[in-house]
C-alpha cells in the first residue's frame, strides 16, 4: 500500500488508579490537589506516514489504552479468502498491559489491514485508512509474532501459540507448546521457527502443517542473554546467528549426525566473535552476483546485516572454504607485521567474551574484514613480504578481497 506503519509514544499525567476488581481490572479516578504532580506514563499509538513526504497520513493514528504498551509490531502475511493467491498482508501488533506488581499481566492482539478509500478534498494522502480487523484480550503478555506457513505465531507469556486467522476475524488456535521464559524474538524460514528468550539462549521448532504440530528440534544448553537471532543462509546450509549482552556474535548449527549434538537435541557453536557493540537488530539481503545464461543467480549466499545501540551498520558473510583459508593465514600474518594502534592486539580484541565460565570452547572461525582491508594500504614490497609467507600471489588475496566489497555493495 506504499505506506509506513510506525508506533510511537508521548509521556502522558496519570490521573487513575488500578486495582484488581471481583471480575477485572478497576480504575479508580483520583482528586489531588492542583499543585499536585502526577506521574508520567508512556502513552502508544499507531500511526502511517507516507515514504514519499514523510507526512503524517490524517485521521489514521489508531490510540491505545491507558497502561498498554506495544511490545512488537511486524507487517505478516496470513492465509486470506479474499485474494486469489490465497494469502494477504496485515498489521500485526502485540501488546502488554503494565499494571503494578498486584496485578497480572495480560496483552492484546490487534490486527489491521490498510484500505483505500476516496481521498478528502485537497487532501491526498487520506486515500488509506486503518480498519480493525481483530483485537481482543490474551491470558498473557504478547512480547513477540511472526508468520509461519500463512499462519501467525504469537509468544504469550510462556507459551507459544500459531494461530489461523479464519474469515479475517477471529483466531483459531491450532497448536502451542510451553517454554520456560520470556520469550522476545521469534523468526521463521519455510516450517522452522528460531525463538529466543531473555536467560536461557535459543531454540528451534519445527512446524508440521499436515498434522498441525509444533514440536521441539533443538536448542543450546548453556545460559546465554539474547538480544537478537537472524538466520545465516550459506546456499543450502542453514546457520543460526545470535547476539548477546556480552556484545558477541555467536553463529550456531543444527548436525544431528555429529556426536556432539546428542543426537541433534543440541545447537553446535560453530563461530564466534566480538565485535564491540550490542546488536538488537538484523536483516538479511541476498548477495549481489552476476548472471548466468539463463538468468538464475550463481550466488545463493545471503549477508545478514545487524544494527548496533551505538548506530554502527555492519554485516556477517559466508565465504568458501579456500577463501577462508587463505585470508585467515594473511590475517594472522598482518597481526604480527604492520603496526596497531597503541600496540594493542586485535586478536585479542576480536576474542569471545562471556560473563560466565563457557562449557564450549572458543571458534575463531569468523574474520575481521577491518584488519584484512588494511592488506590494501599496504606497499607493493610489504603485500609481497605478507604473501609470500603464506605461500599465494597478493594478486589472489586482492581478488578475495574485491569479490567480498562486490557481494555486499548494496548501498
Amino acid at each position: 500500500m506504499q505506506t509506513h506503519a510506525v508506533v510511537s509514544s508521548q509521556m502522558d499525567p496519570v490521573k487513575v488508579i488500578t486495582r484488581l476488581g471481583v471480575e477485572d481490572r478497576e480504575f479508580v479516578a483520583t482528586e489531588e490537589d492542583p499543585r499536585y504532580v502526577y506521574p508520567l506514563l508512556d502513552k502508544f499509538a499507531v500511526q502511517l506516514i507516507s515514504p514519499f513526504s514523510w507526512e503524517i497520513i490524517p485521521n489514521t493514528r489508531f490510540e491505545l489504552e491507558d497502561y498498554e504498551r506495544v511490545t512488537t509490531m511486524k507487517n505478516i502475511t496470513l492465509k486470506s479468502e479474499e485474494t486469489v493467491s490465497g494469502m494477504k498482508g496485515f498489521i500485526v501488533v502485540g501488546t502488554t498491559y503494565v499494571y503494578g506488581e498486584d496485578l497480572p499481566c495480560k496483552g492484546r492482539i490487534l490486527i489491521f489491514d490498510i484500505i483505500e478509500v476516496v481521498p478528502e478534498p485537497g487532501q491526498p494522502l487520506t486515500k488509506n485508512k486503518f480498519k480493525a480487523l481483530y483485537r481482543k484480550e490474551q491470558k498473557g503478555p504478547v512480547t513477540a509474532i511472526c508468520e509461519v506457513a500463512g499462519f501467525l505465531l504469537t509468544a504469550i507469556g510462556q507459551k507459544i501459540y500459531i494461530w489461523d486467522f479464519k474469515n479475517c476475524n477471529d483466531l483459531i488456535g491450532v497448536a502451542f507448546i510451553d517454554t520456560q521464559l520470556y520469550i522476545h524474538t521469534a523468526i521463521t524460514v519455510k516450517n522452522l521457527i528460531l525463538i529466543a528468550d531473555i536467560s536461557k539462549s535459543v531454540t528451534l521448532l519445527r512446524f508440521q502443517e499436515e498434522t498441525k504440530t509444533l514440536a521441539f528440534v533443538s536448542r543450546d544448553p548453556n545460559p546465554l542473554e539474547v538480544y537478537g537471532t537472524e538466520f545465516f543462509v550459506d546456499g543450502s546450509q542453514l546457520g543460526f546467528l545470535v547476539s548477546d549482552n556480552d556484545m558477541n556474535l555467536v553463529v550456531y548449527r543444527y548436525k544431528p549426525e555429529d556426536p556432539a549434538s546428542i543426537g541433534g537435541q543440541k545447537l553446535l557453536h560453530t563461530a564466534d566473535i566480538n565485535i564491540s557493540s550490542c546488536v538488537t537488530s538484523f536483516f538479511r539481503c541476498r548477495v549481489r552476483s552476476e548472471k548466468t545464461g539463463t538468468d538464475k543467480p550463481k550466488d545463493l549466499r545471503q549477508a545478514s546485516w545487524f544494527g548496533t545501540l551505538e548506530g554502527g551498520v555492519g554485516l556477517v558473510l559466508p565465504v568458501p572454504e579456500k577463501t577462508f583459508r587463505r585470508l585467515h593465514m594473511v590475517q594472522n600474518m598482518l597481526i604480527h607485521c604492520i603496526p596497531h594502534y597503541a600496540g594493542l592486539n586485535p586478536k585479542a580484541f576480536r576474542l569471545l567474551r562471556w560473563k560466565h565460565r563457557p562449557l564450549d570452547n572458543p571458534q575463531h572461525h569468523i574474520l575481521d574484514f577491518e584488519l584484512l582491508s588494511k592488506f590494501v594500504h599496504l606497499g607493493a614490497v610489504e603485500r609481497l613480504e605478507v604473501t609470500r609467507k603464506v605461500g599465494v600471489s597478493p594478486a589472489q588475496i586482492l581478488d578475495d578481497l574485491m569479490e567480498i566489497e562486490t557481494a555486499t555493495s548494496h548501498f
